[in-house]
């Protein structure tokens, strides 16, 4: 009733207004007034059309964009769902998810093939819309949290299992330290959501298989090396075969250490053969590390530390990577040797000591081949290491001699007023004899005794 006043006063106040200009402006006014008003609203007309047909493509376009959304979340639910089958009994669930989708296919948001009836759903409002969309999400909100309850406990049961079944293998000796951690950190991680808890069981169930890989091929090599030294393995190889058959699961566990116990057994005089070659080789090596050398020097430290440390015949794998290791330090040895010896030459050079050339010292340190099995490599560096040691030993000294001798030169002069003669242990000070004999090669009224050490004036 208020809508028919409102249009009537409307109409009665338009035709006043009318009256009024006609009667104070004239016919002609009121004419031009007329023709300006009609453009006006024609024009406001089209803008209007525009603006309200644009306005119903973008409420469209949330409308649908909506409930894919929904449909997005179902399908992700019954997938997850799905997946979670190997510990829960899904038919409930499943039963719920169909109803949720029946319901909306029957409100006309969806066909008969759950996609987006957007014929029917023109004549529904945004607001509607989007109070289905909170409702079935409140729905599956619920249902994943039934379908988390029931699933996790049982997850977290098997996720135990593989933790505590890697533990023993690190415990048996195989080398999964650092991929025991990983799957640990992983079973420890917090998850609420059953897919939390679906991405946490797949990522515990790849870790766990990498263990078992990685202590396969561990086991593969001590029996190779078992059988190469006339060792019978046929037996234990049968019982690796059924590992990898079912590496999946964890009763298999006492079948990997079995293989590793008693291949290991049979590796004992070859693993103390090849612990004792590293060892041998390395304190060799420690000989040929100058004193300022203390990066060097505690790496290798280091690496003999961690060969002594293996006692198990189960680790000669290993012993094979840290062959690999002393390889490598020994380059890094006879590189920075090398660079010494560069240095000391270019301060030979500054401090003009006659008869220093360079012999590029680089050289020896390129024959050098890691590749090498390592008894060759190591006989080898042990020969370029005692030649580069030379070289730097002799320049070392060199440089020292070159820039002491001044003082030194002045404490020898005051012994011999004082004494007459001064011997190389009263002078106390490093490469005293040189010091003695490059003072009687620059002072012909003394003479250098090489019996006594001493220089008489």
């Amino acid at each position: 009733m208020n809508e028919y006043v409102i249009t009537a006063l409307v109409v009665l106040a338009t035709l006043g207004a009318g009256l009024f200009l006609l009667l104070t402006f004239g016919i002609n006014f009121v004419s031009y007034l007329a023709v300006g008003v009609i453009v006006s609203v024609l024009i406001a007309s089209l803008i209007y059309t525009w603006w309200k047909s644009k306005t119903d493509k973008t409420v469209m376009l949330l409308k649908i964009e909506i409930l894919n959304k929904i449909r997005s979340a179902l399908d992700k639910i019954e997938d997850n769902i799905k997946e979670a089958s190997e510990f829960i009994d899904i038919e409930p669930f499943m039963r719920d998810l169909k109803r949720i989708r029946k319901e909306l296919i029957s409100k006309g948001f969806f066909t008969k093939d759950f996609e987006v009836n957007e014929k029917k759903i023109e004549k529904v409002t945004l607001t509607a819309i989007e109070l289905e969309s909170r409702k079935v999400e409140q729905q599956l909100r619920s249902l994943e949290s039934l379908a988390a309850a029931s699933y996790g406990e049982a997850a977290a049961k098997r996720m135990e299992e593989l933790l505590s079944a890697a533990k023993a293998l690190v415990e048996s000796g195989f080398s999964v330290g650092e991929e025991y951690e990983e799957l640990r950190r992983i079973v420890k991680m917090p998850s609420a959501t059953l897919g939390e808890l679906l991405e946490k069981r797949r990522r515990s169930e790849e870790v766990y298989l990498k263990i078992i890989q990685k202590c396969i091929s561990e086991a593969e090599f001590l029996l190779d090396t078992a059988e190469s030294i006339s060792a019978e393995v046929v037996h234990l190889r049968k019982e690796l075969e059924i590992v990898k058959e079912r590496r999946h699961s964890v009763e298999v566990i006492p079948k990997l250490q079995k293989v590793r116990s008693e291949a290991a057994s049979y590796l004992t005089k070859p693993f103390l053969q090849e612990k004792k070659e590293i060892i041998s080789y390395l304190e060799r090596l420690l000989k040929f590390i100058k004193e300022d050398f203390v990066k060097e020097e505690r790496a290798v430290l280091s690496l003999r530390e961690k060969v002594l440390s293996y006692d198990d015949p189960g680790y000669l794998s290993e012993l094979s990577t840290l062959r690999e290791e002393a390889k490598r330090l020994t380059l890094e040895v006879a590189r920075a040797l090398a660079r010494e010896i560069v240095a000391l030459e270019e301060e030979l050079k500054k401090l003009e000591v006659a008869g220093v050339r360079r012999k590029g010292v680089e050289r020896y340190v390129s024959k050098l081949d890691p590749r090498k099995d390592f008894s060759k490599f190591s006989k080898e560096a042990l020969d370029v290491l005692k030649t580069l040691s030379g070289e730097f030993d002799t320049r070392y000294k060199t440089v020292k001699i070159a820039k002491n001798y001044p003082a030194i030169e002045k404490i020898i002069e005051q012994k011999l007023r004082e004494n007459g003669e001064v011997s190389a242990e009263e002078l106390k000070v490093r490469y005293a004899e040189d010091f003695l004999k490059r003072y009687s090669e620059t002072h012909p009224e003394v003479k250098f005794e090489k019996k006594t050490l001493k220089l008489k004036g």
